[in-house]
């Protein structure tokens, strides 16, 4: 596997956990992620709760990639997607879908790729398009 296909794998794992552990499985301790909410923490231990709480609010939360690129420079990555995130809460009733935008800092340590930068946010009246 590529540098380039393990690190857009890993983005893929985060779109798809729907827990705080496997949200940041790949994180390091030293990790800082601005969520899209109004919070911002460094390491794993807090976000897990904070990850945790929103899920648990939800019967299901599908993410959908619409557009990935990712830049490498020797150990040092760079990934930015923009996601559509469709939920369902826990009663059942579907919330219209979020545009989402997610920016990942990634560095290559003792042979594995680590996150450790995270940004998101919330695109509101947004098709997702990213003019070139």
């Amino acid at each position: 596997m590529t540098d380039k296909e393990r690190i857009e794998e890993i983005i893929r794992e985060i779109a798809a956990s729907f827990s705080g552990e496997h949200s940041t499985k790949n994180w390091t301790e030293e990790t800082i992620w601005f969520d899209a909410a109004p919070f911002a923490c460094v390491g794993a231990d807090r976000a897990k709760k904070v990850f945790d709480e929103a899920f648990g609010n939800l019967k299901s939360c599908d993410v959908e990639i619409l557009d990935i690129r990712t830049r490498i420079k020797g150990d040092a990555a760079l990934v930015c997607s923009v996601q559509k995130w469709d939920t369902v809460n826990k009663d059942g009733s579907a919330n219209p879908p979020f545009m989402m935008r997610q920016t990942d800092y990634l560095e290559k340590q003792d042979g594995d790729w680590k996150v450790l930068h995270e940004h998101t946010s919330q695109a509101s009246c947004w098709d997702g398009t990213i003019v070139e």
